[in-house]
């Protein structure tokens, strides 16, 4: 059985629900890139419970911000696992969009694409700056890909809620043509 098998049988087994964020999302999303992580959304009131399948799976803890804690695998070569913790109705409104794919051998759920981008915008204002540059690449290239409508209310709204004026008025002189 493959990791991400192995992931979704155990989560089952303990009856927690998870999304798979970050780039494994973005590639499911039309948008190819090279991720070398699992990155997972998951219930804040469920924190120990993942913490703990995780850590019979062999993973310790790298770093913990509170709402967000990084896993190093068991062994060399498999891969590293994120978790992003949420509340409960953020994580409800995501899961009743969320679509199924098949991932690795597995079937998983990745947020909608509205979500997704959601969740880029707000790590582009929250996150380090190591990362601003991947996010925004991420970001420019689902919106080209998927043919999103830079200039409609709900995406600019999107982009006040979780990011700020500047990041949308940056965001759409980059994608759209003078």
């Amino acid at each position: 059985m493959g990791f991400f098998q192995t992931i979704q049988d155990e989560a089952q087994k303990r009856n927690l629900r998870f999304l798979v964020i970050g780039g494994l999302a973005v590639n499911m999303h039309k948008f190819s890139r090279d991720t070398a992580d699992l990155d997972l959304l998951v219930l804040k009131d469920a924190r120990e419970a993942w913490l703990d399948l995780f850590a019979k799976l062999g993973y310790v803890i790298y770093a913990d911000r509170g709402v967000f804690v990084q896993l190093t695998p068991p062994a060399a070569g498999a891969w590293p696992a994120d978790l992003m913790f949420v509340n409960s109705d953020t994580f409800s409104q995501m899961m009743s969009a969320a679509l199924e794919v098949d991932m690795f051998g597995a079937r998983l759920s990745i947020p909608s694409l509205d979500h997704l981008l959601a969740l880029k915008v707000h790590a582009l204002k929250h996150g380090h700056l190591g990362r601003f540059g991947k996010d925004l690449l991420d970001v420019d290239n689902l919106i080209r890909i998927n043919k999103v409508d830079v200039r409609s209310e709900k995406f600019r709204l999107m982009f006040l809620k979780y990011g700020s004026a500047e990041l949308y008025e940056k965001v759409v002189r980059a994608i759209t043509p003078e």
